[in-house]
């Protein structure tokens, strides 16, 4: 049968008229972008803007950071030594140009190394050794013997171990293949080193092993007993007791008479007086020269350098290339200088504007911790060396292009500060190096110089140096009380969520750092309420964007299933949404509905 006119007409009515009637049903919103997968989110500019490069595990915004202080480091020793402001920068700067001075290096390594290695002449019997010992000391060097003071104000004088070539004593003990490998490696390092000074190869090779041997003596008496060993007494009773180290020999050349020293490892000092009574002067000079060697190879010339970059650093640091010269010297002026490096930066980095809005931050956060519990009051901060007395090196003195002679003059200073009972105090963490941590021992927050800076602290105040930096500085102050069994669904929370497809987060090798990063961010909140009760939405949405900028990163598949069968820490996708999704005021900045991925039904709490 035909259709009939109105039948057609009908249809083309209904037809016509059903988009009109569906455009009338309601249709659910889309869930917004940020309430799925904040850190997609946040992070997604971030990401386009840096690829995965071929090859390349991971990189990250605290990657770049690190990258980006390098660099700055180096601006900043530049322009201390183009204009120091005062007599404090003036000594770095001449430390500094020295010390980078490539050319001037190797003009001066002959010279310095004769210079150096001249106390060794004087040893021509075993029982000489007491006197050569000294002479070293009076120059600045501590080959075998080091004065330190103990805990106290000042503490006892102790003498201890000087370091061993290979640091660890176990090292040397022990058999398996890697250890004998490292050992190969170490003996080539000496050979180059006594071979640079002119040593033919049986010569250098001989040197080597006994220098190898006797430290392999030192190891096994230090092996053998506690690291925490030490023996107490008179100082003429000690020196009779190790008659052939010769430490009051050593102290009067110092012009030190203390009537008690303390010896610390005193098998060490045992072994060492057998060492002295029974190996020849050959193989003693052998030994000495080659602890003043390693002491000064970064300062030598290029043989010396490249062999010690080789050694300490790819062998022992396992970096992937040796340190260039500047990377060296700052390690030297860090670990060497009594915290000026770290005094200079703080003062530069640190200062006016920047300083005050870390401060302002860094108090908010402990008065909102303390508020929870009054125990995360009596944590001292110390902000950029605030809390570290200023280094006083007004006795001390550098030459213009004298970098091994600078080693020297320093080290001697530092021995006689340190047996004058004058030891300087030092920020436990560099100024040069990105750092927020607590110190449980000492109850102190230490945040460097060099973390005040994007994505930790802005460049400009806002929102942000609360989520970013105040919520890391409130990471590492819940750490100063114990929250017991706070936060304990965190555990099942993490267990559920994939650091990648197939493999999951270990919900209980990271609960301790997923619990300071959820109470992190509650006190950083709390603080910043606080501070701004009329903040707007986007101020407010820029707080939490602040911590997610902190995390951003591009990571491989591999490089996430190896960061998830070994770390403390969950993947930085989860350091975002895990502790976010848990606090209701991150849900309501974004209007985020129940039901939701980023509004948990059952928020967990820490200090809520």
């Amino acid at each position: 049968m035909q259709p009939t006119f109105r039948t057609v007409l009908a249809a083309a009515l209904t037809a016509a008229l059903l988009p009109a009637a569906e455009a009338r049903t309601p249709r659910a919103p889309a869930t917004p972008a940020a309430c799925v997968d904040f850190d997609a989110h946040a992070n997604a500019e971030w990401r386009r803007s840096n690829l995965l490069p071929a090859g390349v595990a991971s990189v990250s915004r605290l990657g770049q950071l690190d990258a980006a202080t390098v660099e700055r480091r180096r601006a900043l020793l530049q322009e201390v030594v183009r204009a120091p402001r005062d007599e404090r920068e003036r000594l770095l700067a001449t430390f500094w140009a020295a010390g980078t001075d490539a050319v001037g290096l190797d003009a001066r390594s002959s010279a310095a190394v004769g210079a150096a290695l001249a106390p060794v002449a004087g040893l021509k019997r075993a029982r000489d050794l007491p006197k050569v010992s000294a002479a070293f000391h009076a120059i600045g060097l501590s080959p075998l013997v080091e004065f330190v003071r103990l805990d106290g104000n000042p503490g006892p004088l102790a003498a201890a171990p000087a370091p061993l070539g290979l640091g660890d004593p176990a090292f040397y003990v022990r058999q398996e293949p890697e250890i004998q490998r490292l050992i190969g490696q170490y003996r080539a390092y000496l050979d180059t080193l006594f071979r640079a000074t002119g040593l033919d190869p049986a010569q250098a090779s001989a040197a080597s092993e006994a220098v190898l041997q006797i430290e392999s003596r030192l190891a096994q008496a230090l092996d053998a007993e506690a690291d925490d060993a030490r023996a107490e007494g008179r100082l003429r009773e000690q020196d009779r007791r190790y008659a052939k180290v010769g430490l009051a020999e050593t102290l009067d050349r110092l012009g030190a008479d203390p009537r008690d020293l303390v010896v610390l490892n005193p098998g060490y000092f045992a072994a060492l007086a057998q060492v002295a009574g029974s190996e020849s002067p050959e193989r003693l000079r052998a030994l000495l020269k080659a602890r003043v060697l390693m002491a000064l190879a970064p300062a030598l010339g290029t043989p010396f350098r490249t062999a010690h970059g080789q050694f300490e650093g790819q062998v022992l640091r396992g970096l992937a290339s040796p340190p260039d010269l500047e990377a060296v010297t700052a390690d030297l002026a860090r670990h060497a200088l009594p915290g000026l490096i770290d005094a200079v930066a703080n003062s530069r980095w640190a200062e006016g504007p920047r300083r005050e809005r870390a401060e302002v931050v860094v108090r908010a956060v402990q008065a909102a911790a303390a508020g929870r519990d009054p125990r995360f009051s009596d944590v001292t901060i110390d902000l950029a060396g605030s809390a570290t007395p200023p280094p006083d090196v007004s006795d001390l003195r550098f030459e213009a292009g004298d970098h091994v002679g600078n080693l020297l003059r320093l080290w001697r200073w530092q021995e006689q500060r340190t047996l004058a009972g004058r030891p300087q105090a030092i920020s436990p963490f560099p100024a040069l190096r990105p750092a927020v941590q607590f110190d449980a021992a000492a109850r102190r927050l230490s945040i460097s110089a060099a973390a005040l800076a994007p994505p930790l602290l802005g460049d400009a105040a806002g929102p942000a140096d609360f989520g970013a930096f105040g919520a890391l500085v409130g990471h590492e102050m819940a750490k100063a009380v114990d929250a017991g069994d706070r936060g304990r669904g965190l555990v099942a929370l993490y267990n559920g969520f994939e650091a990648t497809p197939g493999v999951r987060v270990n919900g209980t090798r990271t609960f301790a750092m997923n619990r300071a990063d959820l109470a992190g961010l509650e006190f950083a909140w709390a603080a910043f309420a606080a501070s701004s009760p009329a903040a707007d939405v986007g101020a407010r949405r820029a707080f939490f964007a602040g911590w997610a900028g902190v995390w951003a990163q591009q990571a491989s598949v591999d490089a996430l299933r190896s960061e998830a069968a070994t770390s403390d820490a969950a993947p930085s996708r989860w350091r975002v949404n895990g502790p976010l999704s848990q606090l209701p005021a991150f849900a309501d900045a974004f209007s985020c509905r129940a039901g939701q991925p980023m509004r948990a039904a059952a928020p967990i709490g820490v200090w809520r």
